[in-house]
């Protein structure tokens, strides 16, 4: 204990320790149990006992409630339940193409005395009159998709879809997890947490997207279903019963989009026209970044300048600024001794070719002289507790105050303090420690019983933790968009949700600087893509540890064809830029990186399908060769854009290794 006290004295300080602490203790007066509930005491839909048609949309009434299923293309549908029966237009932070906007399409319901089939030319609904379980079937009447006992619900909240696995299925998705390309096998929950750097098969860490993608029959059966409920949840992908995938959330209601294929390409085209597509970035975006935790004061940034231009000659488009550039840790601030002269220091990088990004948290210093602070206050923007007291928590600053970004008026608030920056030439914006993450122990965030807007629907944080990242984001980019209308925003986000590529891209969060780790980037950047998150990259050399001159190197060629080129590492980290370890690996990095810059038209080439179609820049190999079984758990090499087959060597002193063709 006396340990772990000492530990967090060094790495918080005193007075922030203190303060966690206190957080702590508050927690239990704002505690809430979550009901565990067995399997058995769920109720089911039951026997559908009737049957209308109102545009689109089928409503079956079971026994226990309704489903109401809409057709909105040949091949989406959407599948609600709820025991109420009172479906009311759905609100959804991850939807951005609404049902009235969708083409016509034609579709046919087929009843028969055992089933209820919703039929367009390319899927097949089909509803057991008995059990109320829901199949759905190719053309030809394969199965894709079954249910096993099917969906349920508690009238504690907590609600459930459990499936059937088939023989040779193999899942992907669910956003940013620290395991291999299938997940077939494991439990993974639906929370985002900061990790605090993560290991191999941590879970969950930082961005989690409730997209699950299936892929069976030799590959000639591809599907996916978005489930859109914000509660914490989980998806069993054969962890409890091998033949059995569920995914459950803890509130909330039974809401789920499935889309099917057959082909991965035709999946994704039809995700990011249901959920928002990528941007296309500005052609600096895909440059060589670096970063470090932190440059400072303005001496070391303008050093690093000029290390990059004149004294090593290596080519790079954009220097971060970490946290260390504020004053005391005070979000749209700028330390007065570090960097008095914040314009000049940004237009002399301007000059020298060099982009600027600064990190921005939502946590704002509870501090009532300070601007930030003082504003919220006077526009009520924090978010606050059951008893009207406004949330306290403690990050960098100490304790803060937190901006509800689920109410319309805050985002635009937000947008507007981005200003500051915008104003003296800062370029983008990477917001970070918005899982929302909270200093103590592991996992720690708001309480679940922190109120918010929801735009306007009202509610608390167990609803809204997953999607506050996404939020923050979106305040960020439409408040630039408002700013500076004629330019592309640049905003980088830890955390997200379903849709969080229409306003950002990511990162792979606080990795670890080892050679499981470099691997483990692949599958990573591959799943993200898979849910619509294409614009992402690792840190590489990794965050946390020492990396070696091999190490950094052989991540940089690697990254190289990532969509996000960027080196990080954390405050306690040696140097880790290009030339760091002298020669070889200062030649090594320079080659590598020109050859970055002379791939641009390639890789913005890349950018642009992804931006028309959803097709990632990263690519697993079955994406291109999906009737080939062998692809299917492939996550040592992957196809950047149409024609790179890319396959980096991933263990140390290794000077050569196999290549699946």
């Amino acid at each position: 204990m006396i340990g772990l006290i000492w530990q967090g004295i060094k790495d918080l300080g005193l007075k922030t320790l203190w303060n966690s602490l206190q957080y702590q203790l508050r927690q239990r007066r704002y505690r809430t149990e979550t009901a565990i509930v067995a399997l058995e005491d769920y109720r089911r839909p039951g026997t559908v006992i009737d049957m209308s048609r109102d545009g689109r949309t089928v409503t079956l009434q079971t026994v226990s409630g309704a489903y109401a299923i809409t057709v909105l293309a040949p091949n989406l549908f959407r599948v609600r339940f709820r025991p109420d029966g009172d479906f009311a237009p759905p609100f959804s932070y991850a939807i951005t193409k609404p049902d009235a906007v969708w083409p016509p399409c034609d579709f046919t319901v087929v009843t028969t005395d055992a089933a209820v089939m919703i039929r367009t030319q390319r899927l097949t609904c089909r509803v057991d009159r008995e059990s109320g379980r829901l199949t759905f079937l190719d053309p030809h009447g394969n199965v894709i998709s079954e249910e096993a006992e099917g969906i349920a619900f508690h009238p504690a909240g907590p609600v459930v879809c459990r499936r059937r696995i088939q023989p040779d299925e193999h899942f992907y998705g669910l956003g940013e997890r620290a395991f291999g390309l299938d997940l077939r096998g494991r439990r993974y929950e639906t929370w985002h947490t900061d990790p605090q750097t993560y290991q191999l098969e941590q879970d969950p860490i930082h961005l989690c997207i409730p997209v699950l993608v299936g892929l069976h029959s030799q590959g000639q059966q591809g599907y996916a279903i978005l489930f859109d409920n914000t509660f914490r949840g989980h998806f069993d992908l054969g962890a409890t019963e091998q033949d059995v995938a569920s995914f459950e959330a803890e509130g909330g209601e039974m809401r789920y989009y499935f889309i099917y294929g057959p082909t991965l390409a035709s999946i994704l085209a039809r995700y990011v026209e249901l959920t928002g597509r990528t941007p296309l970035p500005p052609r600096w975006m895909l440059g060589y970044h670096q970063c470090r935790w932190s440059y400072y004061p303005d001496e070391r940034v303008r050093k690093l300048a000029a290390d990059f231009r004149h004294t090593y000659r290596v080519p790079c488009d954009a220097i971060y600024l970490d946290i260390h550039y504020m004053d005391g840790y005070r979000c749209f601030t700028w330390h007065p001794q570090r960097f008095p002269d914040p314009a000049g220091l940004i237009a002399d990088l301007h000059t020298q070719g060099f982009k600027v990004v600064v990190i921005i948290d939502p946590g704002i210093k509870a501090d009532h002289r300070y601007w930030v602070c003082q504003s919220g206050l006077e526009n009520d923007v924090f978010c606050k507790l059951p008893d009207g007291r406004l949330l306290r928590g403690p990050v960098w600053p100490g304790d803060c105050y937190f901006p509800d970004f689920t109410h319309p008026r805050v985002r635009t608030w937000w947008g507007e303090l981005c200003r500051s920056l915008v104003e003296i030439g800062v370029d983008g914006f990477w917001n970070d420690m918005n899982e929302p993450a909270v200093f103590g122990p592991l996992g720690t965030t708001f309480y679940d019983v922190t109120r918010h807007d929801l735009d306007g629907r009202s509610g608390d944080h167990r609803e809204a933790h997953n999607v506050y990242g996404m939020q923050m984001v979106r305040a960020t980019v439409e408040g630039l968009k408002r700013l500076r209308p004629d330019e592309r925003p640049v905003c980088i986000t830890r955390s997200g949700w379903a849709g969080v590529q229409r306003y950002a891209l990511g990162w792979t969060g606080d990795n670890e600087s080892k050679w499981d780790t470099l691997w483990l980037t692949m599958p990573m950047v591959m799943n993200l893509g898979l849910c619509g998150l294409a614009h992402t990259g690792p840190d590489i050399g990794g965050f946390n540890g020492v990396a070696s001159g091999e190490l950094f190197t052989r991540w940089l060629q690697m990254g190289v064809f990532f969509p996000l080129m960027r080196a990080h590492t954390n405050f306690h980290s040696p140097d880790q830029e290009p030339w760091s370890w002298g020669e070889p690996y200062l030649s090594i990095n320079r080659r590598f990186i020109e050859l970055r810059y002379r791939l641009l038209p390639y890789l913005y080439t890349a950018f642009w399908q992804c931006h028309q179609t959803g097709a990632p820049i990263v690519r697993p190999l079955m994406w291109a060769y999906q009737d080939d079984e062998a692809t299917h758990t492939l996550d040592d090499q992957f196809l950047c854009g149409d024609n790179l087959l890319v396959a980096p060597l991933i263990a140390a002193d290794a000077d050569r290794r196999t290549v699946y063709l």
